[in-house]
């Protein structure tokens, strides 16, 4: 499964820059592909595209992929539209504010020993959609190059949970185009 979603991510991604090298409008800043770090580092590497709608506001999408094994990591995927709105004097930089959704897949798996004694594996699977906030500061260069830090977290909704939050934290690099 991870397989398949990140040859379609990068398919995706692929499609974006080659209908980019087509366009031929005059601003051809309208485009941002970035790699977040921080939670790479956190073993859910989250690779993100957005897109300007005006000189103060984007939307974008971001896909992570846990990486490790369920016992380590209970997050094993999550898809994250989001809107932002700027206000810094740079087109699209400075401070933000971002709402966003997120569709979250976690895994749980554990020993339970409250019945019999003897342990028993539990593999419990959900996926929830949520709605969440965060606040952040994106930097850009002449090059066009960009780096972002932002913070913020959503709420899950649906039956059976036991994750109730999920994270939308970052330290991202990335290219404008």
């Amino acid at each position: 499964m991870k397989k398949i979603i990140l040859s379609f991510f990068l398919l995706s991604v692929s499609f974006i820059i080659s209908a980019q090298e087509n366009e031929t409008t005059i601003d051809s800043t309208k485009h941002e592909l970035k790699l977040n770090l921080g939670m790479a580092v956190a073993g859910i590497p989250e690779l993100t595209y957005e897109y300007f709608l005006e000189d103060n506001s984007s939307i974008g999408f971001a896909v992570g992929i846990g990486l490790d094994e369920a016992e380590d990591l209970a997050l094993r995927f999550i898809a994250t539209p989001y809107y932002r709105l700027f206000f810094g004097k740079k087109q699209n930089a400075g401070f933000f504010i971002e709402a966003n959704a997120a569709l979250a897949s976690y895994r749980d798996v554990y020993l339970d020993y409250s019945y019999t004694g003897y342990p028993k594996m539990h593999d419990e699977k959900n996926t929830n959609f949520g709605l969440g906030a965060a606040v952040g500061f994106k930097l850009l260069t002449r090059n066009n190059y960009v780096g972002e830090i932002y913070a913020g977290a959503g709420r899950l909704f649906g039956d059976s949970n036991d994750y109730e939050v999920y994270p939308r934290l970052g330290v991202s690099i990335g290219k404008r185009f």
